[in-house]
């Protein structure tokens, strides 16, 4: 007896659900979120589970500011244990979406309850309703780096996103000052960005959020190295860590971790190599920054850099519970966002 397959592709605009009650959250809001976008051709995904019944999911994405004008699509998976298998199955819900505004919720509804269970859903495909749009594909997904939620995990473009058990900690804390200002990589042969730091404890990784001028394919090279008497010595040496970065985030965090703890002391933090892309690549940072001293500073092509700038800058420490990186999700109960468009397939 054969068997017929059916699942609903809803064609949403962005006007908010009705009706609709939040049943879980699939993330939890530690260690700070990253906006990961879907420019490019890039994909964000989200595995996981469900503990009551369901009749949709919503993603937190960003649109790099601009509403109104872009969408992309989200598609609803049964898990069925790994990446590969799950999407080449034919997916439980499809959902087009125009029109979103930044940072709100985005919709991918069933159009009937679903049971508790495992699952995945994935966001792909950007378009944009502006035809002189200066960025009109820049919308994605928000990530947050150091999530306590244990249903399920992250992946980027079907891989499992970096899952390091680590806290991150801003290295500038909470009183940071000056002028927030982006730094690109200088466009010379040598072309490196650097980050002096004294760290205080142990740690496992150091990251930095790191712009690309809302371009696509960029990338570059983190070295850290232990200081040695000034930064020509210091380079000189063998990096304690080294990992180099393709298909960068536009304001998303770049971070190199390493197996076995660094000691507390001053470190030099070197990008390099940068591959430009479509945009640029370089760091967020701050000019007259108050934590700028002569032992925490910033370096251009091996030079300090004038107005006393230190960059957006993180440690990472083990962590003693259960930590990795989760998109922004959650399941939904209720009445459907409004429907436009109805298919069978």
């Amino acid at each position: 007896m054969s068997r017929m397959l059916l699942f609903v592709c809803i064609c949403l605009c962005s006007m908010p659900g009705f009706g609709q009650t939040v049943v879980e959250d699939f993330f939890t809001q530690n260690g700070g979120n990253s906006p990961i976008s879907l420019n490019g051709g890039q994909k964000c995904g989200q595995h996981f589970t469900a503990t009551q019944p369901f009749t949709g999911i919503e993603v937190n994405g960003p649109t790099w500011s601009v509403s109104g004008e872009k969408g992309m699509t989200i598609r609803l998976y049964k898990w069925a244990g790994n990446y590969a298998d799950t999407i080449a199955q034919n997916p439980i819900a499809v959902s087009v979406l125009v029109n979103l505004d930044d940072n709100g919720w985005f919709p991918c509804n069933a159009g009937s309850e679903l049971p508790a269970g495992e699952y995945f859903w994935e966001a792909s495909e950007p378009t944009n309703s502006n035809p002189e749009a200066v960025d009109p594909f820049q919308i994605g997904c928000w990530l947050w780096n150091e999530s306590h939620y244990a249903g399920g995990e992250a992946y980027f473009n079907g891989e499992l996103y970096d899952t390091a058990s680590l806290s991150w900690v801003s290295w500038y804390g909470d009183g940071q000052s000056g002028a927030w200002t982006p730094y690109s990589v200088p466009n010379t042969e040598i072309a490196t960005l650097a980050q002096s730091f004294t760290v205080m404890f142990d740690f496992k990784g150091v990251s930095v959020g790191s712009p690309t001028w809302n371009g696509t394919g960029a990338g570059a090279r983190l070295s850290l190295y232990k200081w040695d008497t000034d930064y020509e010595t210091t380079i000189t040496t063998t990096p304690v860590a080294q990992r180099t970065i393709s298909n960068h985030s536009d304001n998303a965090r770049m971070e190199l971790t390493w197996d076995n703890a660094q000691p507390a002391g001053k470190y030099l933090l070197v990008t390099d190599q940068p591959v430009r892309g479509t945009g640029n690549i370089g760091h967020w940072g701050w000019s007259n920054s108050s934590w700028w001293d002569p032992d925490n500073t910033a370096y251009a092509d091996g030079v300090e850099m004038a107005d006393f700038v230190t960059f957006e800058f993180y440690i990472g420490e083990q962590s003693f519970e259960p930590v990795g990186k989760d998109f922004a999700s959650r399941s939904v109960t209720g009445t459907a966002t409004e429907v436009v468009d109805w298919t069978l397939f």
